[in-house]
């Protein structure tokens, strides 16, 4: 009999639009009185969805996001990017 893996592990992959809408607006105390902090983004039709955590993660999130964007560019010369300038 297999044991359940007691590490979670999810694997996601989101499409998100030019024009999505995002609302970052959502924030609250845990149990401990951390502050968390969600972005809802609504991609039309049925599609929508949220990211939530500490504030850290959504900034952590945010530069990885923006790395992403700037390395898919054909606008940003990769001498830039090497060079961490691209923004």
């Amino acid at each position: 009999m297999m044991h359940p893996d007691r590490m979670p592990s999810v694997s996601l992959g989101i499409i998100v639009p030019v024009g999505a809408s995002y609302d970052p607006s959502h924030h609250w105390p845990n149990d401990a009185g951390v502050v968390r902090a969600s972005v809802r983004f609504d991609a039309g039709g049925y599609s929508y969805g949220h990211i939530q955590g500490e504030p850290a993660a959504l900034r952590e999130l945010a530069a990885a996001l923006l790395d992403a964007a700037d390395r898919a560019d054909p606008a940003v010369p990769a001498a830039a990017l090497a060079e961490g300038v691209a923004r």
